[in-house]
């Protein structure tokens, strides 16, 4: 793939951000705005649920990864909540997004090595859900050299595909977009990580 997106985050004066964050700056460019000038917090938010909500995540995660393994074909390597780092170059400046993945195997297919990166949500999927999908994937590409494929299990769908360069360059198209003149929908903005620090939002 194309050396725009790097796993080296230690260039100075790089930026850093929660990988989820870049999900929705991928699709509204006023929220990239926020993350590349810094006008966002680095940690995590609190919800009211969030204990609920990580109970039922975490039975997911043990389901889906008991359910692989009992199809596997082969023994597989897994990792569970695999922490890695993503950087963005953009106009020489470089955004370094970290994430922490739900389960990463390591699977052995013909002889050929392979990653196979599983995402749950305890939730229906919001917009951002695939891009942030999409970017774990090409951070695993980058850490391991490895062909990747990418799997979002929630309530309501099952989606999947295998990691692209096309992928990666529809990414770095849609962070380049223009934010003037852009409007963000109200839909798009009412489910936004980012709702409390745009002041571009939609009511």
């Amino acid at each position: 793939m194309r050396a725009r997106i790097t796993t080296s985050c230690r260039t100075a004066g790089s930026r850093y951000t929660r990988l989820n964050l870049l999900g929705w700056g991928i699709l509204c460019p006023h929220a990239r705005d926020l993350l590349w000038h810094g006008s966002t917090p680095l940690y995590p938010p609190e919800y009211p649920t969030a204990d609920e909500s990580k109970e039922l995540h975490d039975w997911l995660v043990k389901q889906v990864d008991e359910a692989l393994r009992h199809v596997a074909s082969e023994p597989s390597v897994a990792l569970r909540e695999y922490w890695h780092e993503l950087g963005i170059i953009k106009d020489g400046e470089v955004l370094c997004a970290r994430s922490r993945a739900d389960l990463i195997y390591l699977i052995n297919l013909n002889g050929t090595t392979s990653i196979v990166y599983v995402e749950v949500s305890s939730t229906r999927l919001n917009p951002a859900k695939p891009w942030q999908a999409l970017l774990r994937g090409i951070a695993l590409y980058y850490e391991w050299g490895l062909p990747v494929g990418i799997v979002i299990v929630s309530p309501e769908k099952i989606m999947y595909k295998l990691l692209e360069d096309e992928d990666q360059t529809s990414i770095m198209r849609m962070l380049k977009r223009e934010s003037e003149g852009f409007r963000p929908s109200p839909n798009l903005c009412s489910l936004c990580e980012l709702r409390n620090y745009c002041p571009f939002k939609e009511a």
